[in-house]
């Protein structure tokens, strides 16, 4: 195994069961040796400028916790931490999060279930690995099964510890409510900027036509103005063996939209008086789209679920 002058192996990560390894021993710079058989387009031998690691004290749970925060450099990035529980006392109110902060240290707290619990500008007065605590008269109680965020109070960027400024919208159509929360808060959103609006009417359409050519499950169905789109989760009746059954829509036209059937066979229904309903509780639209990057993490974003079949 080749290693540097502290003994290290001469690598800068080591994946697997191997614990990430900076190697902060490399040469300032390292050379290229080009020009032989088989080496095409290299005319000399080059060297290339090669900064050290500077890992610092940090370690793997801290740059992975920090987003990676200042890479090469490992810059220690206050925040970024989860609440999970919360309580006060009057006085005190004690945070469980694994965290590396340190008394003195002021830092933001959002996104807790109980208000009074979300501080800012928060210095925090003791602090271990498990929890940290801040003086403040909040009394809400113990509250459990958070994901509150922590985030240092002068942060501007990510690297400096605010986590992801922006969100990048996830696809929630077709989700259950519950589902479709949770995925918006694994983006990035706060749970007090997520609003779910009141259910959709979810009037039963009329299916007048399947079509499906050989070899492909791909199935169209006839439904005049039958309000759908691409996600949004339908269950199909009396059309036909073949296609009854909940899938997942693609919008095709405002008359016409495909599922995806197990069948394969060739399918050509006309005359049809088939039913088809949105599947009561799924998500029928979010008010942004998916896919939407630079959306702020302090953005709102409402879903609206499909209401119980009419």
């Amino acid at each position: 195994m080749s290693v540097d002058s502290s003994g290290r192996q001469k690598v800068d990560f080591a994946w697997g069961n191997v614990p990430m390894a900076p190697n902060d021993d490399r040469a300032a710079t390292i050379t290229n040796i080009g020009g032989s058989t088989g080496d095409y387009g290299w005319s000399q031998t080059t060297q290339v400028a090669s900064a050290r690691l500077v890992p610092g004290s940090l370690n793997n749970h801290q740059n992975v916790e920090s987003g990676w925060a200042g890479y090469p450099d490992f810059l220690k990035a206050e925040g970024n931490y989860i609440v999970t529980e919360a309580s006060g006392n009057g006085t005190t109110v004690t945070y469980k999060s694994f965290n590396f902060l340190a008394p003195g240290e002021v830092v933001n707290i959002t996104g807790l279930s109980v208000g009074s619990y979300n501080l800012s500008n928060a210095t925090v007065a003791t602090a271990n690995q498990q929890q940290f605590t801040v003086t403040n008269s909040a009394n809400g109680g113990l509250i459990t099964g958070q994901r509150g965020k922590v985030e240092a109070a002068d942060a501007l960027t990510s690297y400096d510890g605010v986590g992801s400024g922006n969100i990048i919208v996830p696809n929630v159509l077709g989700d259950t409510t519950a589902v479709a929360i949770d995925k918006l808060r694994d983006a990035g959103y706060e749970l007090a900027n997520i609003t779910t609006a009141t259910a959709a009417t979810n009037a039963a359409g009329v299916v007048t036509a399947a079509s499906r050519t050989a070899g492909s499950g791909v199935t169209t169905i006839t439904d005049a103005s039958h309000g759908f789109v691409t996600g949004n989760r339908v269950t199909l009746s009396s059309v036909d063996a073949s296609v009854n059954g909940t899938y997942t829509v693609t919008r095709l036209t405002d008359n016409t939209f495909t599922v995806t059937t197990t069948a394969t066979t060739v399918l050509a229904l006309t005359g049809l008086t088939g039913a088809v309903v949105a599947v009561a509780g799924t998500i029928k639209s979010q008010s942004t789209a998916a896919g939407a990057a630079n959306t702020a993490t302090t953005a709102t974003i409402t879903i609206t679920p499909w209401a119980a079949a009419s």
